[in-house]
């Protein structure tokens, strides 16, 4: 048995131990939380390869911004709790599935397919000429507010509107634009291996009622696409599309003289659709603290973000660097350059 001396002698080893216990497995002990931070940010014009056709270099650097995600530890949380540029999910939110590497394999896929979308958009806002065929336009998502989600599904192609064929996904959207909301269109759909006719009624887009909306998410299926020269653009481990209009200026900006961002370090998230549109993001408010640790003095964001995250986006940016909603990519280039791509 220990005596009183003695056990005052083990008492703050004891003490000391346990902290040390604690204090280690604050920062080990993984906890059923992922917490999202400000991520890596790179410049997008070096990372543009091109091969047969000139390519020109910029002093200025078009950054795409990301999020980085870590399991979260009791340590991490606390860093949440106090840092308002820090975001703490259930695991059931950020993995859904529960197989977090077939998710990390389906964001390898979207952003494979936004640099193909940028690829393309810098190429029609430059007159370039590419050939891009398909089979017709492929859906990946139905909204659920929209009628047609009681006849359409993920995996469908429509390959006709009203008769006129749709190969590639760029005929879609002029087929509809004059058509109202709630007006009937019959779609000519193939689904496994079988086409055949719906009838479908166009939906409101919350954002837009000047017409009628089909509310899919498409990409051209089947799709070939010739460029006429070499271009490829390098990722690295980066994934999803949040980078497409990041990438699209970069590619804008290695082929055309000048200098797109006039020398000045540019921050840019939306993801890009095939006619130019931007798309609105996740964690802006960590991309935008990215931007700012980069030493960015414009961040150029969707004008599609909701009005919450706008209030984020401000109070993070607060006066250390402009920021410029854009809603395409035509937007993006007058706030860039309003001469006009760069032109000296």
């Amino acid at each position: 048995m220990l005596s009183a001396r003695s056990r005052g002698r083990v008492w703050p080893w004891f003490v000391a131990m346990v902290a040390i216990v604690v204090a280690i497995a604050a920062f080990v002990v993984p906890l059923p939380y992922y917490v999202d931070g400000p991520g890596v940010v790179r410049a997008t014009q070096s990372r543009v390869s091109v091969s047969g056709h000139p390519a020109y270099e910029s002093k200025g650097e078009i950054f795409f911004t990301t999020v980085s995600e870590r399991r979260a530890t009791p340590y991490l949380l606390l860093q949440a709790w106090l840092d308002e540029a820090i975001d703490t999910l259930p695991e059931k939110v950020a993995t859904p599935t529960g197989d977090r590497d077939a998710e990390r394999r389906a964001e390898q896929q979207q952003m494979d397919r936004s640099k193909l979308t940028s690829i393309e958009v810098a190429f029609r806002v430059l007159d370039l000429p590419l050939t891009i065929t398909g089979t017709g336009a492929f859906i990946n998502e139905v909204g659920k507010d929209y009628p047609a989600a009681a006849q359409l599904r993920a995996g469908d192609v429509i390959t006709a509107v009203d008769g006129s064929p749709v190969t590639v996904v760029g005929d879609l959207r002029p087929l509809l634009a004059d058509k109202p909301v709630g007006a009937m269109v019959q779609l000519a759909v193939r689904r496994d291996g079988t086409t055949s006719d719906v009838t479908v009624e166009l939906g409101r887009n919350p954002d837009d009622d000047s017409h009628g909306y089909l509310g899919v998410v498409p990409s051209t299926a089947d799709e070939d696409v010739d460029f006429h020269f070499d271009i490829e653009l390098d990722s690295g481990s980066v994934i999803g599309p949040s980078a497409g209009l990041a990438w699209t200026l970069g590619v804008i900006d290695r082929l055309t003289p000048g200098d797109l961002t006039d020398g000045k370090k540019v921050a840019v998230t939306g993801t890009i659709a095939p006619d130019g549109t931007v798309g609105p993001i996740g964690g802006i408010g960590q991309k935008v603290v990215g931007a700012k640790e980069a030493g960015a003095t414009l961040f150029l964001y969707p004008a599609a973000t909701s009005p919450k995250d706008v209030k984020w986006l401000k109070r993070l940016a607060g006066d250390d660097i402009r920021l410029e909603p854009v809603a395409t990519v035509e937007d993006a280039l007058k706030v860039l350059d309003p001469t006009g791509l760069g032109a000296d």
